[in-house]
């Protein structure tokens, strides 16, 4: 398991920000041959002139002969606590979660067959080696990633050490409250690509989505997303009335604008970045049964630190032999 710090707090807040290259991806996850001519990530998510200085300050300042083991060290940049406003170290989906799924869906092999609604009650286990699962019927495999609550791990296997489900009870669950504000124009008080943090009284997270899509609010209108930490020993209605108060008080032009709001209550994260909270580490016991999610990562948020999540799986399989089969 991996031990909370101050770094952590930072690299979850998305403060300190670490990119990798196409090229690194590859040497992570690829087999011991020429990688393919592929276009950077950083080239396909960014606009070309901010790629352009960011593919240069990476070219000169990382050099190595072991990308695996120095991932984090191409590109580190810290921003303001207050506000992060620069475009490059946040991102969002463009057409929203969907794009997401979409784009998962389109890279499956045809031979793939996905089961919905189909619960796991069982994963299946012989001499410490992982077997399979039992759902609505047995599906035996070499392999099974888990990306379920890694808290929940011990619900759905016997046998772990205790030592190990220690570990996983000292992961941090969190309740988040999102307030979706639908603005009636645009507002220059969130006019930036990046996010803001509101530190007095009720902390929140704020940011502009419909900056990054703007097909994600009507023509000249503004989506702006705030989360907040809910008190659980407190109701979520007094906790959102606080909440509302918060943002009107903070930003006072917000309120005679809004023409849409809505309400989320979620744990955003299968693992909250707390001071002395635990991640789960991909590899488990169980030869062969990995975990993947935002518990097993704690750098950037959501979306983000799932892939972050997801790129780190995928150079564990390569490691243990079992990405290329």
């Amino acid at each position: 398991m991996k031990e909370m710090s101050i770094h952590r707090i930072l690299t979850g807040s998305s403060f300190i920000r670490d990119s990798v290259t196409q090229e690194q991806f590859e040497n992570l996850v690829g087999k011991n041959e020429k990688p393919q001519q592929t276009e950077s990530i950083l080239r396909s998510i960014l606009p070309s002139n901010l790629h352009a200085s960011l593919q240069a300050r990476l070219n000169s300042s990382f050099a190595s002969s072991n990308p695996l083991k120095n991932v984090s060290s191409p590109l580190t940049s810290i921003g303001r606590l207050a506000s992060n406003g620069v475009g490059y170290s946040q991102g969002y989906p463009r057409k929203g979660l969907k794009s997401v799924l979409d784009a998962v869906l389109y890279s499956l092999p045809t031979t793939a067959e996905i089961q919905t609604e189909c619960e796991v009650k069982r994963i299946l286990v012989e001499d410490g080696r992982v077997v399979g699962v039992e759902a609505d019927e047995i599906y035996y495999a070499d392999m099974v990633i888990y990306t379920g609550f890694a808290k929940d791990l011990p619900s759905v296997i016997d046998d772990l050490p205790k030592s190990y489900i220690d570990d996983l009870n000292g992961i941090v669950r969190t309740k988040s409250l999102t307030i979706w504000l639908g603005l009636d124009r645009r507002l220059d008080e969130f006019n930036y690509i990046g996010s803001e943090v509101w530190f007095k009284d009720n902390p929140y997270w704020a940011m502009p989505i419909s900056n990054y899509d703007s097909s994600l609010a009507p023509e000249d209108k503004q989506l702006v997303g705030f989360a907040f930490v809910i008190d659980e020993k407190k109701s979520e209605k007094s906790e959102t009335k606080k909440a509302y108060e918060t943002i009107y008080r903070a930003v006072p032009n917000t309120e005679e604008q809004v023409v849409m709001q809505h309400e989320q209550t979620t744990i955003p994260e299968k693992a909250a970045v707390t001071i002395d909270g635990n991640f789960a580490d991909i590899r488990t016991p169980i030869k062969n049964l990995y975990l993947a999610g935002t518990d097993t990562d704690s750098r950037s948020m959501g979306i983000t630190r799932a892939a972050y999540s997801i790129v780190e799986l995928l150079g564990i399989l390569n490691e243990d032999g079992n990405l290329h089969q």
